[in-house]
């Protein structure tokens, strides 16, 4: 009925003494180099969501939460992971370092009471992209990749793409990492492929 309340999901801090407790916690998890890190990322995801118009709010916890168990050693992510029943890809047995992202999103969700389902994909795909990712997971994974403190090469352009378009943006970054695993000998996930395929026949279609 058109009177009755709508439900709000919570996308994180809900004021100022939340969102500063929220920051302490994940500086005590993270070395000074991954947090100034968590904080270009934030800093920079939320350029992104102002020029695009997406939630400032949404992207900046992301971007905080991202990478809240990216120190945690191989063996307690797979035992986070057995401990919740969540299933484990052959994949991700082999390089568990990839079971941070989906970690921190089931974190997000029961440590600092996120249920706001953007926040939580974008952080659980900030690592491997996949198709069907909303802004807010693009705006992520996109600032993840050209936040100030990266400094290869191409850094620039990939910056430069990402405020022309997010497609563009999101596809300029895949390519820079399936660039990056193959001169690692690294198999890059099938979402991953899935998703520049898709980006790259939309370049095609517009050109």
């Amino acid at each position: 009925m058109l009177n009755e309340p709508v439900a709000q999901t919570r996308c994180g801090p809900q004021d100022a003494r939340e969102f500063l407790s929220l920051c302490r916690t994940v500086r005590s998890e993270l070395s000074t180099g991954r947090y100034r890190h968590v904080l270009g990322v934030a800093r920079t995801a939320e350029r992104l969501a102002r020029h695009y118009g997406a939630s400032s709010r949404k992207v900046r916890v992301a971007a905080l939460i991202h990478d809240i168990s990216r120190a945690w050693p191989a063996q307690q992510l797979l035992d986070f992971m057995a401990a919740r029943n969540l299933a484990v890809s052959d994949e991700e047995r082999r390089m568990p370092v990839l079971l941070h992202a989906r970690v921190g999103a089931q974190r997000a969700h029961d440590e600092f009471g996120v249920d706001d389902a953007e926040v939580l994909s974008a952080i659980e795909h900030h690592t491997i992209a996949q198709t069907g990712m909303s802004d807010v997971g693009k705006i992520l994974y996109i600032a993840d990749s050209i936040e100030p403190s990266r400094t290869f090469p191409g850094r620039a352009a990939l910056e430069a793409a990402a405020f022309r378009s997010l497609d563009e943006g999101m596809l300029a970054c895949i390519e820079s990492s399936l660039e990056h695993l193959k001169n690692s000998s690294v198999t890059a996930a099938p979402g991953t492929l899935a998703l520049y395929d898709q980006l790259a026949a939309r370049r095609e279609a517009r050109t």
